[in-house]
């Protein structure tokens, strides 16, 4: 400690060492996936005709959404005789919880009617499933929306909320209760439109 006092440019210099180390680490910490390792695993509460066919009471790995999708298909037509036909799955969307109780989504469009592209035109479900820490991601539920399905999820592109949010807006999709019903957050004013 006498060596650091008897250089102040040393002793600066040092300062400014501890001081990025410390910056590094609470950016490295905020940008964690999730962002929730403290928060319990979200583990389901599974009904009987996914308890009998197994493994989802377990994590899937969230960096690989071929088998995310699989599941999403396989839970959807256990629990949902009449999504069997949604053969057709949507591009995963990533849902953050703005809640920090809650655990950030990844949602699973379950899509029928394909059109000429073989994009479905109609979302017969939807396939939830909650992430946990790190790349980690536990089954949640289905929505059938089978009686009346929309053309898409969210219902509202990120483009049509940029222009609703306002000039320079950066949305972002969160939810409050339910990543079922989510909406377009501004990053940086917090003004928010709902995506459905």
């Amino acid at each position: 400690m006498h060596h650091l006092r008897s250089h102040p440019r040393l002793a600066g210099l040092a300062a400014a060492l501890l001081a990025c180390l410390l910056t590094v680490a609470v950016l490295a910490a905020r940008s964690r996936p999730g962002g929730r390792c403290a928060a319990a695993p979200p583990i389901p509460v599974l009904p009987a005709q996914l308890r009998a066919l197994g493994d989802f009471d377990q994590p899937y790995d969230a960096t690989v959404p071929r088998s995310l999708g699989s599941a999403a298909l396989q839970a959807a037509s256990a629990l949902h005789p009449d999504l069997a036909a949604a053969t057709s799955l949507g591009a995963p969307v990533e849902i953050a919880a703005l809640d920090p109780a809650r655990h950030d989504a990844i949602v699973f469009p379950l899509g029928t009617n394909p059109g000429p592209d073989g994009a479905p035109r109609s979302i017969a479900g939807l396939a939830v499933f909650l992430r946990s820490c790190g790349d980690q991601a536990y089954f949640s539920t289905v929505d059938d929306l089978a009686a009346a399905p929309p053309p898409a999820f969210p219902g509202v592109s990120r483009d049509r909320a940029a222009r609703l949010l306002g000039p320079g807006a950066q949305p972002e999709l969160v939810y409050v209760t339910t990543p079922l019903q989510p909406s377009w957050r501004d990053r940086r004013t917090g003004a928010s439109v709902p995506a459905a």
